[in-house]
């Protein structure tokens, strides 16, 4: 097992492949034809603690799906705990703290060479 490490800058040649991990809560994001669900890599749904994402998808064409990881940013970095007191609020609470620190779905595409 490899420990992660912090660096000023990514390996690069043909045989180095990275991904960022974010600090924050795997979830998918689908555009319905009127509403959007947000979805917990256990299945549960999520889309009340994350609300203002919902409310961002809602400009996506309906149809599309996203798989990400919706993070909370504080003082210009990533923070798993002002994730983790997102996920762990009732509703209300919730738009309380998505007013004060709006959620950023991060995405990533991932490039084959075949």
């Amino acid at each position: 097992m490899a420990l992660a490490e912090l660096v000023p800058r990514l390996p690069t040649g043909p045989r180095w492949w990275c991904e960022v991990k974010m600090d924050g809560h795997r979830t998918v994001l689908w555009r319905l034809a009127d509403t959007v669900r947000l979805q917990a890599r256990s299945g549960r749904d999520v889309t009340g603690p994350w609300m203002d994402l919902a409310v961002a998808g809602m400009a996506l064409p309906p149809g599309v799906v996203l798989d990400g990881e919706a993070v909370v940013v504080v003082d210009g970095r990533v923070s798993f705990e002002a994730a983790q007191s997102r996920a762990a609020s009732s509703p209300a609470r919730a738009r309380q703290l998505a007013a004060q620190r709006p959620a950023l779905l991060i995405t990533g595409v991932r490039a084959s060479s075949s």
